[in-house]
């Protein structure tokens, strides 16, 4: 049976011919060209050195805000005879969501536009300069504010404005460590092995106005 909601689940050719590598993307149609909601996941691992290299990358996106204002229009387009219809699962959502048992909960998420990224890279390679060699935009994180030395703190966040024809709320959170930095027994299941993680996070909402680095 098809499903239209899970549009690809495949493996694709990793960088490197001796690796492998998997994507998967599902989503709910929306309005205007945008999903209602999607997920796209991508996950490589290939040879480094004596070690491997993996990296992780997901996108999450939900225009809950901008499908419910769409829809307000096709419905009022039906009236007119005139306008581009929303999907019936789109629609379908969007009206569960707006029940009182559940529109307390979901309030935040039906006034803002979403989109998070998550770029994640671990590797068992001996690598010289540890997890700041796998900082993913490494030069712009460092014009963030973001500390990317040798000694940098292992957790950062920085947030702000969103510039942009909608302007909104950013937050850019990295994550790395060590070998070093993990339990001893953890630490130990890896035997001699080298080990070394580096994660971002970004999350951009739109329409807020909020601003703040920490």
């Amino acid at each position: 049976m098809k499903l239209p909601m899970l549009n690809r689940l495949r493996r694709f050719a990793p960088v490197r011919a001796e690796g492998e590598g998997y994507s998967l993307a599902a989503e709910i149609p929306g309005a205007s060209g945008k999903p209602l909601w999607s997920l796209k996941l991508e996950l490589a691992a290939t040879p480094q050195g004596a070690g491997e290299h993996l990296r992780l990358r997901a996108h999450l996106q939900a225009n809950f805000a901008s499908t419910r204002a769409a829809l307000a229009g096709a419905r009022q387009a039906a009236r007119d005879g005139s306008g581009v219809p929303v999907p019936r699962t789109a629609q379908w959502l969007l009206r569960a969501l707006e029940r009182p048992l559940l529109r307390q909960v979901a309030a935040p998420l039906l006034q803002h536009d979403l989109n998070s990224w998550l770029e994640l890279r671990a590797s068992t390679a001996d690598l010289a300069a540890g997890s700041r060699a796998l900082l993913p935009e490494a030069e712009r994180l460092k014009g963030l504010g973001i500390d990317t030395g040798g000694e940098g703190p292992l957790a950062q966040t920085w947030e702000g404005g969103a510039g942009g024809t909608q302007p909104g709320f950013a937050q850019v959170s990295l994550l790395r460590f060590d070998k070093r930095h993990l339990p001893a027994r953890l630490a130990a299941l890896l035997g001699e092995r080298p080990f070394q993680l580096a994660a971002a996070v970004v999350n951009v909402i739109d329409g807020t106005s909020k601003a703040g680095t920490r």
